[in-house]
């Protein structure tokens, strides 16, 4: 009881600084906290070209867990990743899905508020969803994100994709949570299942990481 109570401040606490932030500067990298553009773009292809990889079918269904206001959607539909990935997306903040409504009226089905996905789906993928740290307490910080993990494993075929900024030992300085590589993959795979790392090409610091099932 006393962790989802932690839980639930700690998400009210993102929640306001995202929808402020939204308000301050629109929809684009900026909004969602980004550094620019080209870094947010960078990660979405290193995200999806695993997936590519990774998955079996012809067509992948990706669920975008902390989608923002829509930013990968709009990757997906100006390159050539059109041709093979459905995408869906959630996030916890209602500013940010009604952002994505605006954005894509015609495809509002493609949205929806939460934090896991409401169907089961190929790959769960976190583009920076982890990357904001709205508390100054590391293990409470790794125990939310393995939380949040866990729910979209459940619901995820062949795994999760996602990336974070790493470090030599893990930290949240600034606000901003650094993971450790190795410890991290160590963790991932005693709780899910193998993990592997790249290092996410053109973004410094950050890591990609992909947690299969098979």
């Amino acid at each position: 009881m006393l962790q989802h109570i932690s839980y639930t401040a700690l998400e009210y606490r993102i929640n306001q600084a995202y929808q402020t932030r939204l308000k301050q500067r629109g929809n684009n990298a900026e909004g969602v906290f980004w550094k620019n553009k080209s870094t947010q773009i960078a990660r979405f292809a290193a995200l999806l070209e695993i997936t590519k990889k990774a998955s079996p079918n012809l067509q992948t269904t990706i669920f975008d867990i902390g989608c923002g206001y829509g930013a990968m959607l709009n990757f997906i539909e100006q390159s050539a990743y059109s041709q093979n990935i459905l995408y869906s997306g959630v996030d916890i903040n209602r500013s940010m899905i009604k952002a994505c409504w605006q954005q894509f009226p015609e495809k509002k089905h493609l949205f929806r508020l939460g934090r896991k996905p409401y169907k089961e789906v190929d790959f769960s993928v976190f583009s920076g969803t982890f990357n904001l740290c709205f508390s100054n307490k590391l293990e409470t910080w790794e125990k939310y994100i393995f939380g949040n993990l866990e729910q979209s494993w459940k619901k995820s075929r062949f795994g999760l994709v996602l990336n974070l900024l790493c470090d030599i030992r893990p930290s949240i300085r600034k606000q901003i949570y650094y993971a450790n590589r190795k410890q991290f993959i160590t963790r991932a795979n005693e709780r899910f299942g193998p993990t592997h790392a790249i290092s996410t090409p053109c973004v410094s610091g950050d890591v990609t990481f992909v947690i299969s099932k098979t």
